[in-house]
C-alpha cells in the first residue's frame, strides 16, 4: 500500500537561524519586534518585549547558579509568567520540565526526583505540594505569587535579572522533558531536543496553512503539548499572535472568539460536544475562525457544528513523542480518518505481536520513525529500558491501534496500551491504582476506562478490600482529591471480592471493561451527602 504523506508547504524563509528555540524567539524579537505576540488578560506582549523578559529570567536564573543543562521544573498557571519562565529557562541553556497543575504527591515526587531538578518555577497555590516530599536534588524554589512564609525565591528578583544573550545550545541539545501521562507504569519523560520542539511545531505551519496574520486562541495548559507545540511556538514560527487564556469557559468562548478575531483554535472533543449544546445564537457565524484541530469530536455532530459555526474541524492523530503524525488537508477531509501523514515522519501498521508490517487496511499497531533529522522524541529520560523497547526494530511503537485505509488516510481504532482519557487528559491506570492502594481499607485496584456521556472516557476502579473492612464513599472520594489529580480522581467505584486474574497474576481488565458500570457500581460524581452508607467487602461477595 502506498502511503500518502501530506505534501509540505516548508517556509524555510521565515526562519533561518538553528533550529534553537531561544534562538527563534530572538528572531522573531528581531523581525517583529512591535508585533503583539501575546494578548493576555491582565497585559499583551510584544515579541521584543516577551524576549526581553526571558533574557532577564535567564539572567536571574544564572545569578542564582542554574547552569545550562540543569533541569528546571514549571509548574504555573497559563499566563506570561509562565511564558516568562519557559522561555526563560531555554534562554538560559537549561531544560524545561513542565509540570502538570493537577499533579501532588506521588505523581509529583516521581517526576520532580527521577527529572533530577534542581529548581522549580512554581505558583504559590501549588507551593504546598512539595510539603513532606523526598525530593533530594531539588536546591531553589521559585514562587510566583505571595509564598506566604516559605523560604522561596520570589519570582520577581529573578525576572529582575541582568539580560544576558541566548546561551549557546546545539540543535541536538535538549529543550524539554516533558512528562507523559504513563499507561502501564510510571509517567515518563519524553526527551526533546531543540529540533524535535520545533518540529513538533514546524509541522502545524503546513497542517493550518498558518500565517504572520493567523490570530491563535489558546485555553489549553501550557504545560501541554498541544498548548506548547500546536498554539504557542507554531505561532511564533509563523509571526503570529496569540491570545493567551487560563481555561475553556464554554459560556464566554465564542464571544471572547469574537472579541479577539481569533483565527484557529484546538479542541478535545468534550469541547466540541459541550459548544455544540449550547443554545443557538444569531451571532453564531460571525466569527473569524477559519480552523480548528483536535481529537475526538462526536462524528455524529462534527457537520452541523461546521455549518453552525462556520469553520472546519481537522481530527488529527499525535502525541507528546510524535508531535502531529496525520492530519486533513483544510478542504480535503476524509471523514473518519486522521488525514495524512506528515513529512517529517513514516508511519507503518505492524502486527503488535510479530511486528510484521500489515497492509490492505488491516489493523494493527501505530508504528513511526522519523524521515528527517531529530524528527521524533530522543527517548525516555533516566529509562534506558524503556526507550528500547519504544523503538524495537527501529521503530517507536505508539501502543496504538489503527489501520491505513484504501487512500492511505489513517484510522485510529483504539489504545493498545492501558490509558484512560478524560476531559483530554491521558490518565495512568497505574497511578490512579498506586493512589487508591493507599487507602488503608483497600487491599488492590484496578483502574479502567468507562464510556463517558460526554465523549472520552470516565475513570473507573475496581477495589478488592481489606479483610473486614469497610470503605465510606465520601471520605474515599475524599482521599482520593488529597492523593491524586482532579482529571483522575475515579467516577465510578465497584468492591469487588477478587480480581479476574491470568495463572500470571495479571489482571485482566478487558473483563471489567467489558461489564461496564454495572448495578453494584457506586457514582462518586454526585457525592453531596455524608449520610451515604459505608461499603464492607462482605456485603459484595
Amino acid at each position: 500500500m502506498t502511503v500518502l504523506v501530506r505534501k509540505a508547504a516548508l517556509p524555510h524563509e521565515q526562519y533561518s537561524g538553528p533550529w534553537v528555540v531561544s534562538h527563534l524567539l530572538a528572531d522573531r524579537a528581531e523581525r517583529f519586534p512591535e508585533k503583539v505576540a501575546i494578548y493576555a488578560e491582565h497585559e499583551d506582549l510584544t515579541y521584543s518585549r516577551l524576549a526581553q523578559r526571558a533574557a532577564c529570567f535567564a539572567g536571574g536564573l544564572s545569578q542564582l547558579g542554574v547552569a545550562p543543562g540543569e533541569r528546571v521544573a514549571t509548574m504555573l498557571p497559563a499566563t506570561t509568567a509562565y511564558l516568562t519562565a519557559w522561555f526563560g529557562v531555554v534562554w538560559a541553556g537549561a531544560i524545561d520540565v513542565p509540570i502538570n497543575n493537577d499533579f501532588r504527591g506521588e505523581f509529583l515526587r516521581h517526576i520532580l526526583v527521577e527529572s533530577g531538578a534542581t529548581t522549580i518555577v512554581i505558583d504559590a497555590q501549588f507551593l504546598s505540594r512539595l510539603d513532606g516530599l523526598e525530593l533530594p536534588e531539588l536546591r531553589r524554589v521559585i514562587c510566583v505569587g505571595d509564598p506566604q512564609g516559605n523560604r522561596a525565591i520570589p519570582f520577581e528578583h529573578v525576572a529582575a535579572g541582568n539580560a544576558i544573550g541566548p546561551v549557546a545550545r546545539e540543535e541536538r541539545d535538549i529543550a524539554y522533558v516533558m512528562y507523559t501521562s504513563g499507561t502501564t507504569g510510571p509517567s515518563k519523560g519524553a526527551i526533546l531536543p531543540n529540533r524535535t520542539a520545533l518540529w513538533n511545531a514546524f509541522a502545524w505551519i503546513d497542517i493550518l496553512a498558518l500565517t504572520a496574520n493567523d490570530v491563535a486562541y489558546s485555553m489549553f495548559p501550557l504545560f501541554h503539548v498541544t498548548a506548547r507545540s500546536a498554539v504557542i511556538t507554531s505561532s511564533f514560527w509563523a509571526g503570529a499572535s496569540v491570545v493567551l487564556r487560563s481555561g475553556f469557559s464554554v459560556s464566554r468562548f465564542w464571544a471572547d472568539i469574537r472579541s479577539t478575531n481569533a483565527t484557529f483554535f484546538a479542541y478535545m472533543g468534550s469541547v466540541v460536544h459541550l459548544l455544540n449544546a449550547e443554545p443557538k445564537h444569531e451571532l453564531d457565524s460571525q466569527n473569524a475562525v477559519r480552523v480548528a484541530f483536535g481529537a475526538a469530536a462526536p462524528p455524529g455532530i462534527i457537520t452541523d457544528f461546521e455549518q453552525r459555526f462556520r469553520l472546519e474541524l481537522l481530527e488529527v492523530y499525535g502525541s507528546t513523542e510524535l508531535g502531529p503524525a496525520s492530519a486533513p488537508i483544510p478542504g480535503k477531509v476524509k471523514r473518519g480518518t486522521m488525514g495524512r501523514i506528515c513529512p517529517h515522519l513514516d508511519i507503518q501498521i505492524q502486527d503488535p505481536e510479530t511486528g510484521v508490517a500489515l497492509t490492505n487496511g488491516l489493523p494493527g499497531e501505530i508504528c513511526a520513525r522519523p524521515t528527517v533529522p531529530m524528527g521524533l522524541f530522543a527517548g525516555y529520560w533516566s529509562r534506558p529500558d524503556a526507550t528500547i523497547e519504544a523503538f524495537r526494530d527501529l521503530w517507536f511503537h505508539t501502543g496504538d491501534r489503527g489501520l491505513l485505509d484504501e487512500d492511505g488516510y489513517l484510522v485510529f481504532v483504539d489504545r493498545i496500551k492501558d490509558c484512560i482519557r478524560r476531559r483530554g487528559e491521558n490518565i495512568s491506570s497505574f497511578e490512579v491504582e498506586r493512589s487508591v492502594n493507599e487507602h488503608p481499607a483497600v487491599r488492590e485496584s484496578a483502574a479502567y476506562a468507562v464510556p463517558s456521556d460526554v465523549g472520552e472516557d470516565e475513570v473507573m476502579v475496581a477495589i478488592v478490600l481489606q479483610p473486614s473492612h469497610t470503605i465510606d464513599p465520601l471520605q474515599l472520594r475524599e482521599f482520593c482529591e488529597r492523593t491524586m489529580p482532579r482529571f483522575a480522581i475515579p467516577a465510578f467505584v465497584r468492591i469487588v471480592g477478587e480480581l479476574p486474574k491470568t495463572p500470571s497474576q495479571r489482571v485482566q481488565k478487558f473483563k471489567l471493561r467489558a461489564e461496564g458500570v454495572v448495578a453494584d457500581s457506586l457514582d462518586l460524581r454526585p457525592l453531596r451527602s455524608k449520610s451515604l452508607p459505608a461499603i464492607s467487602i462482605k456485603e459484595t461477595r
